[in-house]
């Protein structure tokens, strides 16, 4: 037998040259999994738009069955297509080639970028479940701390279903006096097992506190945990993030929108609000957008102009995206987590094929539209994921359904104090604390201020709005 040999450079290029047809069939293999997807979410949305018209007084049930029947039969097919989608996606690229030791210094470099892109009054905790042991992560500039709860878990799963109760009005026996002690004890008590381990390092008071929850932590309003005479978000600027990597890739994007919008000088386009009433059930889904849209002097579309494919027409480059609408969350079926619009239900899958790039706040006034699944590696499946994924900085979500007046009112007191250059993080807090501090009011009780939280970027906006509008009309003059 004869041996040849060949060069290392040689090599590559066999490598390359027998790859690349693979990579042009992987790539047409995206193509039409893209078109199939598109035209399988317009059916979607065909079904979608029947059952949103259907008048329920008039209409049989055996009508609404079929339409959900066929609306089920749309949902597996795009699952299947959106998993082979993301299949094809992950292959696309040549994987790089192994680095010695790579393995061993990815942990490193991880804790080393996380310190450098933290702020010096600033403390990251990121929690971790493993059998029965709870894990905290408490990170800053300068250190990393660890700290384990050998039963952490088994307290979790009595407390979390207490407080849950403790924040569902129907288990009120008044629901104009709503019970406060209870609810504190439960808070305290979640505050002694998830911060008073590592208090020690907590930041200064008013400064920024980061949490990164992992599995059933996800559902818990950090910001409301209570130390026995102040809730949380009274000492702390609180932030979330799904994963800690995100920590980086959040501060990144944000100076890369910072230097762009300093570079072009264009003046972006108006924010985008939404207003929905779901046949009149929310009607102040309404009065809400319409008093977010007089602040920010931006473009409203409510009830039957509030549509679907509006919403994928216009969405791309605007700066704020505001949708005060009913949401539902789909723990069996994340992909379709969606909200209500006119024409039927905006899904995850939608909001992840839209491009969002510039878009500095999301803001979705809905019930639970913050609640999602965790998938592998405790990845949050849903639609925060899905904007943050089509390139959204930040996100308002709700934990849990929202009152009314309280989320018109806290949404008002939100704007208001972004427009007077608050960061997106301290203008959440002072319209929460705003609430706190009422004293003798039913407002006081987390209920009716703790489900929204800030998800992603937390600095002041970047959009002057009508401001700036006025002056580019000025200077074209």
């Amino acid at each position: 037998m004869h041996s040849s040999k060949t060069s290392p450079g040689e090599n590559e290029e066999m490598v390359e040259s027998t790859s690349s047809p693979v990579l042009q069939a992987n790539s047409a293999a995206i193509l039409r999994t893209q078109d199939e997807l598109k035209t399988w979410q317009e059916e979607y949305h065909h079904y979608s738009a029947l059952l949103a018209q259907i008048d329920t007084s008039v209409s049989p049930t055996v009508d609404r069955e079929i339409i959900q029947a066929e609306l089920k039969r749309c949902e597996a097919k795009l699952s299947e297509l959106f998993e082979r989608l993301y299949l094809h996606q992950a292959t696309r690229q040549p994987a790089p080639r192994a680095q010695k030791g790579k393995k061993r210094d990815a942990k490193q470099l991880n804790v080393t970028q996380l310190h450098q892109h933290l702020s010096s009054d600033q403390l990251l905790l990121a929690y971790f479940l493993h059998k029965e042991r709870l894990v905290i992560f408490a990170l800053t500039t300068e250190r990393l701390v660890t700290y384990e709860s050998p039963d952490g878990m088994k307290q979790l799963k009595r407390l979390l279903p207490l407080l849950h109760a403790h924040l569902q009005p129907g288990g009120w026996a008044d629901s104009h006096n709503p019970p406060q002690q209870g609810i504190r004890q439960m808070l305290k008590k979640l505050y002694d097992l998830l911060i008073a381990p590592v208090a020690a390092l907590l930041p200064p008071l008013s400064r920024s506190l980061t949490i990164v929850p992992y599995g059933p932590l996800h559902t818990l309003p950090f910001h409301a945990l209570y130390d026995g005479s102040h809730f949380l978000v009274e000492n702390y600027q609180i932030d979330y993030l799904p994963a800690s990597s995100l920590l980086t890739e959040f501060d990144a994007s944000s100076k890369e929108q910072a230097i762009s919008s300093t570079e072009t000088g264009v003046v972006a386009r108006s924010p985008l609000i939404f207003g929905y009433s779901g046949h009149g059930h929310l009607q102040r889904a309404l009065e809400e957008a319409r008093t977010v849209a007089a602040m920010l002097d931006g473009c409203c579309y409510l009830e039957d102009k509030a549509t679907v494919a509006r919403l994928i027409e216009e969405a791309p480059g605007s700066p704020i995206i505001h949708l005060a609408t009913h949401g539902h969350n789909r723990l069996d079926a994340p992909n379709f987590s969606s909200i209500l619009l006119a024409d039927g239900q905006f899904n995850a899958i939608d909001a992840f094929r839209l491009d969002l790039k510039g878009c500095e706040l999301v803001t979705l006034s809905g019930c639970e539209t913050g609640l999602a699944l965790s998938g592998g590696g405790d990845e949050q499946l849903g639609l925060g994921r899905a904007f943050l994924a089509a390139g959204a900085n930040a996100l308002v979500m709700s934990l849990w359904p929202v009152e009314d007046n309280a989320t018109n009112e806290l949404m008002q007191l939100f704007y208001q104090r972004l427009l007077y250059g608050e960061s997106k993080v301290q203008a959440l807090r002072t319209a929460q604390c705003s609430f706190i501090h009422r004293t003798g009011t039913i407002f006081i009780h987390p209920y009716y201020w703790a489900a929204f939280r800030l998800v992603g970027e937390v600095g002041p906006l970047r959009y002057r709005g009508a401001e700036e509008r006025s002056l580019a009309r000025e200077s074209a003059s």
